[in-house]
């Protein structure tokens, strides 16, 4: 089984996609059931993208009330546009006081669909499908190690003091950021629907209502970017995962 969260769509892409390589199941952490019996010699996953350089708080609420008493190998990956920090450590003792053993780490680098700072944009065409030529290469590689079970670390860590902003990250990250342009907004639900942590309330308008993962899905996938966070979004390109994206040969 893999366990995955994901907000524009990176990380399920790469759960589902090593689902099908490793004939096993994705099945996205908030439709997950917390009492879990995996069967002998079954591999699981969890699959997330990097906030902060660590892993949403939402996967690690998930971890806390998972009830999967096993010795089962059990790998993670994570998805980022460029560094994971200590994920891997953070995570390994997340499993840990649940009385599991983390065997391995990866880590994917996805195109970018971090907005909320003045300098981040979304990735050009051409970087964007090099990326994730190089991310369909990544996930062979991964697949074949989970399949043989090795215990290996294979992060891209960048500094590994950035990992201690996360906590400030959560701390201070607040869906009271969001709001929308009513000029714009066609009041199609879409933000609503898509919202992995049923957040978003429609009055007709959008409303955040105090449980946001920060993951933006609503913000990439409003079809007329009418929603915004902060003071930086607005007039930036918006990006959501497709699979039209992937490159052919």
């Amino acid at each position: 089984m893999i366990f995955y969260f994901s907000g524009t769509g990176n990380s399920q892409w790469v759960a589902e996609e090593l689902a099908h390589k490793l004939s096993d199941r994705a099945t996205p952490i908030m439709a997950a059931k917390s009492d879990y019996s995996p069967a002998a010699g079954e591999k699981i996953g969890f699959v997330f993208p990097i906030y902060a350089w660590d892993a949403p708080a939402c996967m690690y609420q998930f971890i806390s009330q998972l009830n999967l008493n096993c010795d089962n190998y059990i790998y993670m990956v994570a998805t980022c546009h460029s560094q994971a920090g200590g994920v891997d450590k953070v995570f390994k003792k997340a499993l840990a006081q649940k009385g599991l053993a983390l065997n391995a780490a990866f880590s994917v680098n996805m195109p970018n669909n971090y907005l909320l700072a003045p300098f981040l944009k979304i990735d050009s065409e051409a970087k964007r499908s090099k990326i994730l030529r190089q991310a369909q290469s990544r996930l062979n590689e991964i697949a074949a190690a989970v399949e043989a079970e090795k215990n290996i670390i294979s992060i891209k860590r960048g500094l590994s003091i950035l990992s201690k902003i996360a906590p400030l990250f959560r701390r201070f990250s607040s869906d009271k950021s969001f709001y929308v342009e009513k000029a714009k907004c066609i009041q199609c639900g879409l933000c609503a629907k898509i919202c992995p942590m049923k957040n978003i309330s429609l009055t007709p308008f959008p409303e955040w209502n105090g449980n946001c993962a920060m993951c933006q899905a609503c913000l990439h996938h409003c079809p007329t970017e009418a929603i915004q966070c902060g003071h930086f979004t607005k007039g930036k390109k918006r990006y959501f995962f497709k699979k039209e994206y992937l490159p052919h040969d």
